[in-house]
C-alpha cells in the first residue's frame, strides 16, 4: 500500500478517535450506570432474597421505609 494511504488512514483515524472515544466513555458509562441502578434497586434486592410475592413486597415496603 501507498504512503498516500496510511497519511490518509492515519489522519482519518485521529479525527474519528477524537470524537468516537469519548462518545464510547460516555455510552459505557451510562450503560454501567443503568446496570447498577437496576442491580441496586430495592426490588430487585428483594425478589433475589425472597420466593413469594408477598415477602418481597414487604421487604421493598421495609427498604423503602427505613
Amino acid at each position: 500500500m501507498s504512503k498516500a494511504f496510511w497519511e490518509g488512514f492515519r489522519t482519518g483515524f485521529t479525527t474519528t478517535s477524537k470524537y468516537g472515544i469519548p462518545i464510547a466513555l460516555i455510552a459505557l458509562v451510562f450503560v454501567l450506570g443503568l446496570a447498577l441502578g437496576s442491580y441496586s434497586h430495592p426490588y430487585e434486592v428483594c425478589k433475589r432474597m425472597y420466593d413469594t410475592p408477598e415477602d418481597v413486597s414487604e421487604c421493598v415496603w421495609i427498604k423503602e421505609n427505613s
